[in-house]
């Protein structure tokens, strides 16, 4: 089965930016970040916390995971497919 996972962008509610800067550590990855890590739009200065961010962020991580979801299914009924033809 192809590798289905993805990369979410986060946008500023303020100004919709996709730039954002950690306040508190040197961070390479806010995936890997503690909850409580502040971030700074490079844009318009607004600080947010990683949940915040992602609370904000919310419904863009939903559509992301509904597509996720409805592509795991068509490669699983795919797979399927062709383990019936083997069979044949």
């Amino acid at each position: 089965m192809k590798d289905l996972s993805r990369n979410v962008t986060l946008y500023c509610n303020v100004c919709g930016n996709d730039q954002f800067s950690a306040l508190d550590d040197e961070l390479e990855d806010l995936m890997d970040a503690s909850d409580t890590t502040k971030v700074i739009c490079s844009d318009c200065g607004k600080i947010f916390t990683k949940a915040e961010l992602l609370e904000e962020n919310q419904e863009v991580i939903n559509a992301n995971l509904q597509d996720i979801q409805d592509e795991a299914i068509e490669e699983f009924n795919k797979e399927l497919k062709r383990m019936f033809k083997k069979l044949r």
